[in-house]
């Protein structure tokens, strides 16, 4: 079949040009239609539901939300885990699935069973709200709106309901979190002494206030042929109409108004978070959160230009000031891959040149690198694989070209000197190309078989390699096309033989390789024991330096996470964060900062007032003098901070590392320790003493312990018999309780297109806790009671917030590592866990994080590795129709892995996923060569040479060939094992292996393949 393809390609090979430029034209098209982002959205399926809860502590929560919402959730089909956050106020349930399950299909069976669990909730408890359909990288655009003559109410008034809406009109834009300033309420703050001299309860308060505004239908009237909707609309339009609603008439006739018993104001919604911005002030804000799935680039670009357009049509002086732009990450990261590409794309064409001595025959071949990525492109678009750092960084255009430069090379070997008519030509190049075809297309067909262990890949790694191994895989299989159908028409157009060797300089070295290559066939154990010890050695010392999940990316930006005591309140928050910042700020490496404090109204990420995220923007990191790298600067950072500000923990992270984090184990920490059991004071003192065993052990960066306790409560419990004693209901000394801070809502106040809550209040005398003993209660009889006198008022300490997974209690353990990898510390620190820790009955510690990851990873190839390694070796016996032959190409495979160690080494680099993947693109090489070597001896021994001259004439004649495809191969990588843009952390690693690797690679292939030949084919050595 191959055979056939080769001879039609030639015979319509005009036609075969035109098809090819057909195709590239349909690359181009696929390259500016495929979805960009900076690295891959490692997103599971997830649907968080988020419940409030009005007045209960963290225990309520847990025991009257989070159960029942548990219970219901628990068992939905495709569900992988079940996380929860209880804190006061609020409950967050986090449900992740399958990686197969549909999204909107997950959140429609969640939606089911949560509304299925609202009967069990508490009849004061809102209807629990499903969070945006978004990912942990959907935050894509940040942004705060400044004025030095608006208000913070009025900003947060424009940035509502100005801004807001015309940027959720946006395509792929699901929501647009804001957060600080002072969110407007209209508020009626009753007068206790007012109400008490009209015999006004405030029941009757509240309930003429709800029965005034409203909008009643009365069907409609005819009027001759005209028809009229009868309408009543009594809706609050401002202060006025709320102050004049009429709650009773006295007995002079005279109405009593609510403007007489109440004052009634424009006032600001009690608050759960707040925003500072350049160690100044408070600040407003929006986050642009993207729809899962959607092109992150075009997202954000529409939103840039929608903000340019909003800010034209703002009041004067209102300005929309970003702060966070993916696209400045996303760019930098495609820069690097296009670099890396462009670079890699040069150094193969020069190669291809210099080993080739064919200008023409390296244009050929270098036009397989478009073509085989349009192919590639194709199968993106076909499998929603998006553009980016992992996806397109990790190609090595050289894999690309290695099947066109073995027919490229057979066919410049055989004719060098010959004149040939067009005819000829065709001819002979169909001839002489169908003998080689078969095996180059098995060789890149087992290159692409060494791809599948990463297609096995699941969870967060899967979700991160998958789409490189994917990406790669149509690659491969566009060069197979390539290589069968479009090269054999360009060389016979483009390409005549040439007249003389272009690439004479090759010549000494292959008769220095003829003189050689007889002393290694005769020193062929001591060659074999040699590279055993070397691939030994070299294993051993790769060992010890540990192991990462994937190398931190430098992402230009940092978030600084503050973790104070539970009990402090916003102006003491704010005032710490405002210190901070203006530490920050003295550092030359920052611009500016920005400070989010508590909870936004979308309560995606449920933290309390103790908790704190600064995010850094930084400068180019040549400009940088207070460190050189991440680490460094981070640590600065951390010292100065701790030094300088009071009772407060930092820990320091980048931003989507920070979420990255969270998506993978619900923590933003490297390294988490999870201790499970049921009572909060002994998971606290365990943890405690697991978080000292892991303190002092080296490249331990940031540790910290989830806060468990300290949460202070102030609890009014009215005690039934004393109710019974003053005739008072329960609901009204609960009533009374609720319009002291929060309110009673009665409505809601529209202006034009605009919506505010109007609330009912009676706040206490003072804003201290002993105030609430004098709040007044109505008795039935219309006399009123103190609070103190119907209740118990007592203060107490509470959990500041329960977190369960799986439906078991956990407290975390939580670490940065500072200069050390992951899987080392991760091993000392069981080891110091297991030393010192005694887990009672019930009790287990689980270690997750990147860590987890790993080892998930690492076991999965430990299965999936041996099932391809048995694949490709049935390849190769298919191809070679002999044992002997497979077995020897087969065994050189571990030997060539050598260099690629010896390169990490030299480069103090640790073995990661992304050096995994450089080790399978290494085999699929080493094999590749192999290949191509073993059947030239083949066809030597076949043709009748002795075997030792049939040996030396195969590799001699093959050797330009293996080092071409090794040399395009490893210098193809080369520009991206020394980038240092963004992302080029990821590259690194596995471009060091491949560069590294194919040096040993090919010497192993021209040597050690040889004496390996020599030790299988006995029978071929026998006199004939």
């Amino acid at each position: 079949m191959l055979g056939s393809l080769i001879d039609l390609s030639i015979r319509l090979r005009y036609m075969m040009l035109a098809l090819l430029g057909v195709l590239l034209a349909g690359g181009v098209i696929a390259a500016r239609t495929l979805p960009i982002d900076a690295i891959p959205d490692i997103s599971g399926i997830q649907v968080s539901v988020l419940t409030e809860a009005p007045g209960l502590s963290a225990l309520e929560v847990e025991r009257n939300v989070t159960f029942p919402m548990e219970n219901a959730l628990n068992g939905v089909p495709g569900m992988t885990e079940l996380r929860s956050v209880s804190r006061a106020d609020i409950s967050a349930i986090t449900i992740i699935f399958a990686d197969d399950v549909e999204p909107w299909f997950a959140r429609q069976l969640v939606f089911e069973r949560m509304m299925q669990a609202k009967a069990d909730l508490p009849a004061n408890i809102p209807t629990p709200q499903l969070a945006p359909l978004t990912t942990g990288l959907g935050e894509v655009f940040q942004f705060v709106v400044s004025s030095p003559v608006h208000s913070r109410k009025q900003l947060r008034s424009l940035l509502d309901w100005e801004i807001v809406p015309r940027l959720r009109g946006i395509p792929g834009v699901i929501e647009v979190n804001t957060m600080g300033g002072d969110l407007k309420q209209y508020q009626v703050v009753a007068r206790p002494d007012r109400l008490a001299a009209y015999n006004l309860p405030l029941g009757a308060l509240l309930e003429a206030l709800q029965r005034s505004s409203a909008t009643i239908s009365g069907g409609y009237l005819d009027r001759g042929a005209e028809s009229f909707t009868l309408r009543a609309v009594g809706m609050f339009g401002g202060l006025d109409d709320i102050g004049n609603v009429v709650v009773k008439t006295g007995s002079d006739g005279q109405p009593v108004l609510v403007k007489h018993v109440a004052e009634v104001r424009d006032g600001a919604a009690l608050r759960h978070g707040m925003i500072t911005y350049r160690g100044e002030d408070e600040a407003v804000t929006g986050i642009v959160m993207m729809l899962l799935g959607s092109n992150s680039r075009d997202v954000i670009y529409a939103v840039k230009d929608r903000v340019a357009e909003i800010q034209r049509s703002l009041p004067p002086g209102v300005v929309i000031e970003t702060v966070y732009d993916r696209a400045d990450f996303v760019e930098r990261t495609l820069s690097t891959v296009m670099t890396n590409l462009v670079e890699g794309a040069l150094v193969v064409f020069f190669v291809l040149i210099l080993f080739l001595g064919s200008v023409r025959g390296a244009l050929v071949c270098v036009v397989g690198i478009p073509a085989s990525m349009t192919i590639a492109l194709f199968g993106m678009h076909y499998a929603g694989v998006t553009g980016d750092l992992m996806s397109l960084g990790a190609i090595d255009f050289g894999f690309l070209v290695d099947g066109p430069i073995v027919v490229l090379e057979a066919l410049l070997a055989g004719f060098i000197g010959k004149q040939l008519a067009p005819t000829e030509r065709a001819q002979a190049y169909t001839a002489a190309i169908q003998k080689v075809i078969r095996p180059v297309a098995f060789a890149v067909a087992i290159i692409m078989l060494v791809y599948v262990p990463l297609l096995g890949l699941e969870g967060v790694e899967g979700r991160m390699f998958r789409p490189m191994a994917t990406t790669m895989a149509f690659a491969l299989l566009g060069a197979l096309v390539y290589s069968v159908v479009f090269l054999p028409a360009l060389l016979a157009i483009f390409v005549p033989p040439l007249k003389r060797d272009g690439a004479r300089w090759l010549r000494p070295l292959s008769r220095v390789y003829a003189r050689l290559l007889p002393g290694a066939l005769r020193l062929r154990w001591p060659l074999l024991l040699a590279a055993a010890a070397a691939l030994v050695a070299s294993g051993m010392i790769f060992a010890s330096k540990g192991a990462n999940f994937v190398p931190r990316i430098d992402e230009g930006d940092l978030v600084v996470t503050i973790r104070r005591a539970p009990s402090i309140n916003l102006e003491e928050a704010k005032r710490l964060d405002l210190l901070s910042q203006q530490i920050l700020l003295t550092f030359p490496e920052v611009i500016t900062t920005l400070s989010a404090t508590g909870r936004a109204e979308v309560a995606i990420d449920p933290v309390g007032k103790d908790n704190t995220d600064i995010l850094v923007r930084l400068k180019p990191k040549d400009q940088w003098t207070t460190a050189h790298d991440l680490d460094g600067l981070s640590e600065a950072f951390k010292t100065t901070l701790e030094r300088q500000v009071p009772a407060t923990f930092f820990s320091i992270s980048q931003p989507i590392e920070d979420r990255t984090n969270e998506m993978i184990s619900g923590s933003r920490a490297d390294v988490q320790i999870m201790l499970t059991g049921t009572d909060l004071l002994e998971l606290k003192r365990i943890s405690e003493a697991i978080r000292d065993s892991v303190r002092d052990i080296e490249g331990t960066g940031d540790v910290r312990v989830e806060r468990v306790l300290g949460m202070p409560e102030l609890t009014v419990k009215p005690d039934r018999a004393r109710l019974a004693r003053y005739g008072v209901h329960m609901a009204d000394a609960l009533m009374a309780i609720e319009a002291a801070r929060v309110g009673l809502p009665i409505g809601w106040v529209y202006e034009g297109q605009r919506r505010f809550e109007a609330r009912l209040l009676v706040p206490p005398r003072a804003p201290v806790p002993e105030a609430l003993g004098d709040l007044f209660v109505e008795t039935a009889d219309g006399h009123r009671v103190r609070m103190s006198e119907l209740a118990v008022i007592r203060e107490q300490e509470g959990p500041a917030q329960i977190r369960r997974e799986d439906r078991v209690r956990v407290v975390r353990v939580e670490v940065n590592l500072r200069g050390r990898d992951l899987l080392s510390w991760v091993r000392d620190a069981q080891v110091a866990v297991a030393a010192t820790i005694d887990l009672p009955s019930g009790y287990a510690i689980e270690w997750s994080g990147q860590f987890e990851n790993f080892e998930r990873a690492s076991k999965r190839l430990a299965v999936v590795v041996p099932v391809a390694l048995l694949l490709i070796f049935g390849m190769l016996l298919w191809n070679f129709g002999d044992l002997r032959y497979a077995v020897a190409v087969y065994a050189v495979v571990p030997f060539a892995l050598t260099g690629g160690m010896v390169g990490l080494i030299l480069r103090g680099m640790e073995f990661s996923i992304p050096a995994a993947v450089g080790f399978i693109a290494l085999a699929g090489v080493a094999v590749l060569n192999g290949v191509i070597l073993a059947t030239d001896v083949r066809h030597a021994i076949g043709s009748g040479h002795r075997f030792d001259e049939a040996v030396v004439i195969g590799s001699v004649h093959t050797m330009r060939a293996v080092l071409t495809t090794g040399a395009v191969a490893a210098l193809g990588f080369l520009p991206m094992a020394l980038a240092t843009g963004a992302g080029s952390e990821v590259q690194r690693p596995l471009a060091t292996v491949v560069v590294f690797g194919i040096g040993a690679s090919t010497l192993m292939t021209m040597f050690l393949l040889p004496a390996v030949l020599k030790l299988t084919l006995r029978r071929e050595q026998r006199p004939r």
